[in-house]
Parts: structure tokens; sequence; C-alpha cells
């Protein structure tokens, strides 16, 4: 743990930006003149007590998935920070922490998501006058390597909803209509699987022939259009409340449904490539990155942009498929 006490941390790190430094805080000469720079209202609040403040905070505002991850990093920083004022963590100390943790075997996407729980943990602890400076920002984050898109074709999409919709002989009633929908609504609206499961009868227009979805990431109303697929899937469901009831979604149920149908379809992806499937064949036809980044609800366009690699191959796998020997 970071100890102001007796030292007991690597070797600082000159920063450029805030100075090297002790847990007191930044050396003089490194800073401005002390009686032009804000002053924290809780300048001696550790950094323990603040992350306590700070997931009851984002238990209000965060989605629950995003809560387990959180409080799994907020303890690796409680562990590392312990009750060190906020408001006395520099940018040496977060260099620190990342040394600290490649050190323990840590992977850069895992220090990555770490870093990012700081940073965001700074800009409450900032507004609520526990500290002034976000050590984090600035600080570049680790280089990543991207695993590559696996991406179902048109062919194998097909086949995945045409098991669910199937009539099963022994029951008469189709193999899992519950899975076809959530399926159908994946491929043809790019949509997350939770995002999905929020959708109200409310949310839906069938005259205008849109749906309202409040994106999980990005906090957003996006308006989507809708083809006749989704709309028949969504016009068979709708109702006043959410169209796909808790009990028939619950996670468990729906991974074992999903690895059955994966088995009888032969279909090998995850459910979240339907997504990948629904950008790339909006590029594929012909519509241009600015429409997909739009349908896809991505904030940064170059997001998007990683389809566009993938995109470029499809006229090469034509030319390579004419074997004429």
């Amino acid at each position: 743990m970071l100890n102001p006490a007796d030292g007991n941390r690597a070797a600082p790190v000159k920063s450029t930006a805030l100075g090297s430094a002790g847990p007191e805080g930044p050396s003089e000469g490194n800073t401005p003149a002390a009686d032009s720079q804000p002053r924290p209202r809780s300048p001696r609040e550790g950094f323990k007590h603040v992350a306590a403040r700070y997931l009851t905070y984002c238990k209000i505002y965060n989605e629950k998935r995003t809560i387990t991850n959180k409080v799994c990093y907020i303890r690796r920083l409680v562990a590392f920070f312990g009750d060190v004022p906020a408001a006395a963590i520099t940018q040496t100390h977060v260099l620190d922490y990342i040394a600290a943790r490649k050190d323990a075997g840590a992977g850069n996407p895992t220090v990555n998501r770490e870093l990012s729980t700081l940073k965001h943990f700074f800009g409450y602890a900032i507004t609520s006058g526990a500290a002034v400076i976000n050590p984090v920002q600035g600080l570049r984050f680790l280089p990543e390597r991207r695993k590559p898109l696996n991406i179902p074709a048109l062919a194998e999409v097909k086949t995945f909803l045409n098991w669910c919709r199937a009539i099963n002989s022994d029951t008469g009633e189709p193999n899992d209509a519950l899975l076809f929908d959530l399926a159908a609504l994946a491929a043809n609206t790019g949509l997350r699987r939770g995002d999905i499961l929020k959708i109200r009868g409310d949310d839906i227009d069938v005259d205008r022939r849109t749906l309202a979805v409040a994106v999980s990431k990005t906090r957003e109303v996006q308006y989507l259009p809708l083809n006749e697929m989704v709309l028949s899937v969504l016009a068979r469901r709708k109702c006043r409340g959410y169209i796909f009831p808790n009990g028939d979604t619950h996670l468990l149920d729906f991974r074992r449904r999903f690895k059955t149908a994966r088995r009888a379809a032969h279909f090998d992806y995850r459910f979240k490539e339907f997504r990948h499937f629904f950008a790339t064949t909006i590029l594929t036809n012909g519509n241009d990155i600015r429409t997909t980044q739009e349908l896809m609800g991505h904030a940064n366009i170059d997001t998007t942009r990683r389809y566009l690699a993938l995109i470029d191959e499809l006229p090469r796998r034509a030319v390579d498929s004419l074997d004429l020997n």
C-alpha cells in the first residue's frame, strides 16, 4: 500500500505535468504560487473513504454489471492508496500504481480499466471537494492488442434464425421463439442484448417505424429505423411494460438456451457478434461510415472504422473464391 509515513512506494517517476512529489503534495518550484492554487474542501479525506462514497454514487447512476466491475477495480485501488488523502495523490503515484500492477502480472487491458475507473473517481472527488486535480488526466493508457472481430456470414445468421423458429416435431412449437426474437432484433438493429431487454412497449412507434432506445454505454436516446422483420417481432411482443419479461430472459437461462441453439444450428459465435454482423452488413451494402456510426450508436467514429478493415477484405475473398483450376 502507498504509505506517506514510511515512504513505502516505488521510485518516483518525474511528472512534467504535476512535478515529482510525495504524498503530501507537489514539490515547490513545480506548481503555481500557493495562494493562486485552488484548495479542496476536504483536503485530508483519505482515498478509502472517498472511494466508499464514490461507489454509492455509482450504484445510483450505473448499470449492475458496471458496478460489479467498478467494485473489483476500486478494491485494488484502495489496497494501494489506502488512507492517503485523495487530494495528495499525484500523477507520480498513479505511475507507481501502474508499475505495481504490471509487476503483479496484470495485463494492459485490466490496468487500463482500472485507470479509467480511477479517472472517473477523481472526477467525482473534484466535484465533491475531496480533490482539486485529476492526476490521471493527460496520462497515456497502455497499448492494447485488439482481438480480431469474429463475424458470422449472412447464411449462418439465417441458419440460426431458421432453427429457432422451426417447429419442433415433439412439441409442435418453435424450437425457441424467445431466442428468435432476441437474435432477430440484434441482427437487424445492432443493439446489445442489455439494450434489447430494456425495450418497453411505449418505445415502439409502429406508424413511424422507429424504436427509441436508451443506449446503456452513452446514455443517449437513439431512434432506430425498423425493417419488416423487426416490426413483426415488436408488434407481436408490444405491451405496456417491458416486451421481454425478466423471468424469460434470466442470464443463466439465456446462456443455456443460446448454447443449445448454437450447437443445433452449428453457429460458432457469441450473441454480441450479431452486432458486428449488423455493422459489416450495413457497410457492405454501400452505406457510408457516418450512417453506420449513427446506427451503431458509436460516440467515436474510430470505433466504427474497425469494421472498414473487414470490408476491405471482402473483394479479395470474392476473387479468391473463383477457383477455376
